[in-house]
């Protein structure tokens, strides 16, 4: 297991990217203006995330997605404590905005204060409804961790 920084060609990742965030204009937004790592199972992309400066304190972790085939065998949370020590000396503290489902995963990998709720927030971004299994997503939920 290898993690790297992406620098160039970051849209060759969108398609897994988009199993995060299923809409291609909102992922193009901030594709290339954070930034992207990979984890890799030998030569494999296993898992992906891109995070992004909110303001001099925060930054977010706006994506993170692992392959199908790579799912279960804790390769996001490897990537997410990577993540964590990369930024702990450039910002305060790290957020992420999920679905009510993910709530539990990103309270298992640190994610453990509530931050905000951003009503319809789905529902006003997206053209398509959004699903997360049986979940109707509607509303967007923020937690942080303080780096």
């Amino acid at each position: 297991m290898k993690i790297e920084k992406v620098i160039d060609n970051k849209e060759n990742y969108l398609e897994l990217l988009l199993e995060a965030d299923p809409e291609v204009d909102v992922v193009k937004q901030y594709i290339n203006c954070g930034e992207m790592y990979i984890l890799f199972d030998e030569e494999k992309v296993a898992s992906i995330a891109i995070v992004i400066k909110v303001n001099d304190e925060e930054c977010e972790l706006k994506n993170i997605a692992t392959d199908k085939t790579c799912r279960g065998k804790g390769f996001a949370g490897e990537l997410i404590k990577y993540i964590f020590e990369e930024y702990k000396d450039k910002f305060k503290r790290m957020i992420v905005g999920t679905t009510e489902n993910m709530i539990p995963f990103y309270v298992l990998n640190g994610f453990t204060k509530y931050h905000h709720t951003v009503k319809n927030f789905f529902v006003d971004n997206y053209e398509e409804e959004i699903w997360d299994g049986d979940l109707h997503c509607i509303d967007m939920y923020y937690y942080y961790k303080n780096l």
